[in-house]
């Protein structure tokens, strides 16, 4: 689990840069990090590459020397799964980072998925040079191994504390995510289903358990939640505190933290209700506008930012980061029963997510485009600043729509570029296009 820490994976990249490539985010320049992203450069974009890799080949070093392990049968199995599920969630995010997803790819400029290693390898005479697999290939390796992975995680083994390592639940959770992405719906409402009956994570019901969960060390409703301890403090530069806000502490405006690279853009701003005038910040029904607050003037001109972390236990820059939430189990089987043609499943939990933050249920009536429009935007508001946005507009094959300017789906900048050194390396391995 170590490794998901780095900044180039879950301790800040894969959550703040989808909001930045996308519409959620906005770079103030104030340190100048993100402000390549959020303009999307040529080039600036994920580097999750490497360490996803060396991740992947620690999980598989454990799965080959596993069997010859005199460890009780049950605790190897709990711990093939957990490496099974790490190796899938890194398989996933390779995939969602520099790939095209099933369900929406441009034919002309599509290389494929990336190179499947599945053996373990400690030394240099052991080193392969595969080729990408086929994007169908790699999403069916993920599958596999989270498919595996819930049936050996079965929750038994008190040492592997949920939500900090990955459970049964958590595998039926991610594996819902990535058949959203692969477009196999009905998998889709019955793992979210399973998920959600899994007993890991508790869905906040009120607006006020909503707020404060977000104010809690670590998030109730976290299925699989990265936990930072003391001595792993990622400091003021890279932290996801000081990405997102110069805030010290909620409501203190005279007491500046981090840079608060990243805020909310206009549009966010005014789907969440959220107006300002001056430094007065009005905010609607939506218990969710209570998470974005005005900043501190400390690093420049005052933004309203987002407070999803700030600091778990009073230590600045230093948070848990929920990597999977039980709300995103309604919202991905509410976009799953949709495609289905199951609108009143579909609404069901749609509302659900309106209600609990002080919004009206939708009427029965809000079916079709309406009820998936409602839906997605939802989902952007739910999941703003977690990691989502770019991810989920790129699996739909949708434009970015943005400022300073919009990126059509089928700018080759929607795919990541794979390291140069890497290309270098492996003659077998093909460059996206239009790098």
């Amino acid at each position: 689990y170590d490794i998901l820490q780095s900044t180039d994976l879950y301790g800040r990249d894969l959550v703040a840069i989808p909001e930045a490539l996308a519409d959620n985010g906005r770079a103030t320049n104030k340190s100048g990090r993100l402000n390549a992203e959020y303009q999307n450069q040529v080039g600036a974009h994920f580097i999750n590459w490497t360490n996803a890799y060396i991740a992947i080949n620690r999980a598989n070093i454990i799965l080959k020397n596993l069997p010859a392990s005199s460890a009780p049968q049950a605790t190897k199995d709990a711990i093939e799964g957990q490496c099974l599920f790490l190796r899938g969630l890194l398989y996933f995010d390779l995939m969602r980072t520099y790939a095209y997803t099933p369900k929406a790819i441009v034919p002309a400029q599509n290389l494929g998925g990336v190179p499947l290693l599945l053996e373990g390898v400690t030394g240099l005479d052991q080193v392969t040079l595969p080729p990408r697999a086929g994007i169908d290939d790699c999403y069916k390796q993920i599958a596999a191994d989270l498919t595996k992975s819930i049936e050996k995680l079965t929750n038994n083994d008190t040492r592997f504390v949920r939500p900090f390592f990955a459970s049964k639940a958590a595998a039926q959770a991610l594996l819902s995510r990535v058949y959203l992405y692969t477009g196999n719906w009905a998998d889709v409402v019955r793992l979210s289903t399973d998920a959600l009956a899994g007993g890991v994570g508790v869905f906040q019901t009120t607006p006020a358990a909503y707020v404060s969960a977000w104010r809690a060390a670590s998030h109730p409703e976290s299925m699989f939640e990265l936990s930072f301890q003391a001595n792993e403090n990622i400091g003021v530069n890279l932290s996801l505190q000081t990405t997102y806000t110069t805030l010290r502490t909620l409501g203190l405006r005279t007491a500046t933290a981090g840079f608060g690279d990243l805020v909310p853009t206009n549009d966010l701003l005014s789907e969440l209700g959220i107006t300002r005038t001056g430094d007065v910040v009005t905010r609607g029904n939506d218990a969710r506008a209570l998470l974005y607050e005005l900043g501190t003037a400390g690093r420049g001109p005052a933004e309203i930012e987002t407070t999803k972390f700030l600091g778990k236990s009073g230590q600045v820059n230093q948070d848990n980061v929920p990597v999977i939430r039980i709300s995103e189990m309604y919202l991905n089987r509410a976009e799953a029963n949709y495609e289905l043609g199951n609108f009143a499943d579909a609404l069901a939990d749609v509302n659900r997510i309106r209600t609990r933050v002080g919004l009206a249920a939708l009427e029965s009536t809000v079916t079709g485009t309406a009820l998936l429009t409602e839906i997605l935007r939802q989902r952007r508001l739910e999941l703003a600043f977690e990691g989502h946005r770019f991810f989920d507009l790129k699996r739909r094959g949708l434009d970015l729509v943005k400022q300073p300017r919009s990126i059509t789906f089928s700018d080759f900048v929607i795919l990541a570029r794979i390291p140069t050194g890497q290309i270098s390396l492996n003659p077998n391995l093909k460059q996206n296009f239009g790098y």
